[in-house]
């Protein structure tokens, strides 16, 4: 647009007849625009345009010289951003279709009223005015996603990628033209369960897809770890038309946090070494002496101070028994022993037993699972679950299932209780769970029907 002091737009008359030129000429002057001196060729035009700063340019389709309206515009097109409305004598179909192809800002026959030329100047400015802003913003967008570091991927609702940005190139390593027209699945690891095709047929129906992490697979064959965000991608009449990706790479966070729950669990088997070897210990030692007291006291005839002294060696009993099951819930000697469908079915015995309720326990695997972070981690997820659905739901009956399916480990825990009740604590148990599961790149689900009990779904990746 001009920068000229009153802000009259600046116009050239492109016309090869000089009194239908001055003609138009003075009409846009009686409209308050600013004209320059009309030229009669397209030749000349452009000259013009080249040496000016311009708002519009009324074009004869029909000049004379080498260069006709249509090919003047042509050039227009090519090299200026400057809008054009076509002037003809003609209104032809012929002479429509070939300007149509030129993309012009309007199209009026010479013999048109004063009213609908300004009409049509008018319609021009601010189509243009409303394209340059159009324009601006997409550069700044475009600037925006070329400079962050998250990749940001474009994609129809059945996975194909129609944009890619440059932090998706520096995450995945493939380019733009390399991926673009293929289906996201060529990030999906071989060994890994595709998600995708659920998650976009849930955007598809307008069900929210909350933040998850999964894994990806790098061009070069890297499997990493990734923080995944989707959105809807609404057409004109607010129809969900496609999907907006964005992705973080947290492959070092998640390392940090294994690390973190390797130390975590060797905290744990120290707490429960000592629990065992030394105060439980001491408390036998104790009990013993308690015994020799009681001993004495009865031959000593005191038979009250009998009585306490039992009464006392009960409640030493009762702590040396507490004592040697937290020791085991702490060391899991069984889980790393024997593996994890023995462990399983020894903590539902125990936990059966502790808090009086119907524990059913199923295995069904070809072989063990042997990974000792995964099965670590499904093993408590299991015991979280299982405490809650008794602690928590008031459950009288708990069902656990481990099986193994093609790609996946398959662990359930469903109880009949009431129902998970959302207090702090609870809270706190439910993180925990997704925080174990997300260590081991697997899916938490977690199914809650209020008076008819609680299921807890695990699936994770069995080769990683």
């Amino acid at each position: 647009m001009s920068n000229n002091h009153d802000n009259k737009p600046i116009i050239l008359v492109v016309e090869d007849e000089q009194i239908v030129a001055l003609d138009i000429t003075r009409t846009l002057e009686s409209l308050g625009y600013t004209v320059l001196p009309p030229v009669e060729s397209g030749e000349k035009a452009l000259e013009v345009i080249s040496a000016h700063s311009l708002d519009l340019v009324l074009l004869d389709v029909k000049l004379k010289g080498e260069l006709d309206g249509i090919d003047t515009a042509r050039q227009l097109r090519r090299r200026f951003s400057i809008p054009f409305i076509f002037l003809s004598t003609f209104s032809d179909e012929d002479t429509l279709s070939r300007a149509k192809k030129t993309e012009p800002y309007g199209y009026i026959t010479k013999s048109s009223h004063q009213n609908d030329l300004h009409s049509m100047i008018e319609m021009a400015l601010y189509r243009h005015k409303m394209e340059l802003k159009a324009r601006k913003n997409e550069e700044i967008l475009s600037i925006t996603l070329k400079s962050i570091n998250d990749a940001v991927i474009g994609a129809t609702l059945d996975g194909t990628i129609i944009s890619w940005n440059k932090g998706a190139e520096k995450i995945f390593g493939y380019t733009e033209e390399e991926v673009r027209g293929k289906n996201l699945l060529l990030l999906t690891p071989p060994f890994y369960p595709n998600e995708l095709p659920d998650i976009l047929d849930k955007i598809g129906e307008n069900i929210e897809v909350e933040h998850y992490e999964t894994v990806r697979q790098t061009k070069s064959g890297e499997v990493i770890n990734i923080s995944l965000k989707i959105n809807p991608i609404r057409g004109l009449m607010n129809e969900v038309t496609g999907v907006s990706l964005i992705a973080r790479d947290i492959t070092a966070k998640k390392q940090l946090e294994r690390e973190i729950l390797e130390i975590s669990e060797k905290e744990r088997r120290r707490i429960g070494k000592d629990l065992h070897d030394n105060l439980g210990q001491n408390l036998t030692g104790i009990s013993l002496q308690l015994k020799l007291l009681e001993n004495m006291l009865q031959e000593a005839e005191c038979p009250e101070e009998v009585e306490s002294a039992r009464r006392i060696q009960d409640m030493v009993n009762q702590s040396i028994k507490q004592t040697r099951n937290l020791a085991k819930n702490l060391l899991t000697v069984t889980l790393e022993n024997q593996g994890l469908s023995v462990a399983l079915k020894e903590l539902t015995l125990q936990i059966e037993s502790l808090y009086n309720c119907t524990i059913e326990c199923t295995t069904d695997l070809k072989n063990d699972i042997t990974d000792g972070t995964m099965a670590t981690q499904l093993y408590h997820i299991a015991q979280e679950a299982i405490t809650n659905a008794k602690r928590h739901g008031d459950a009288q009956k708990v069902e656990v299932l481990l099986k193994e399916e093609d790609s996946e480990y398959f662990l359930q825990v469903r109880d009949n209780g009431k129902g998970i009740e959302r207090h702090e604590s609870q809270g706190l148990g439910l993180k925990i769970m997704e925080f174990r599961s997300n260590i081991i790149n697997g899916r938490l689900s977690i199914y809650d029907n209020e008076h008819q009990g609680t299921t807890v779904i695990c699936r994770v990746p069995k080769f990683q």
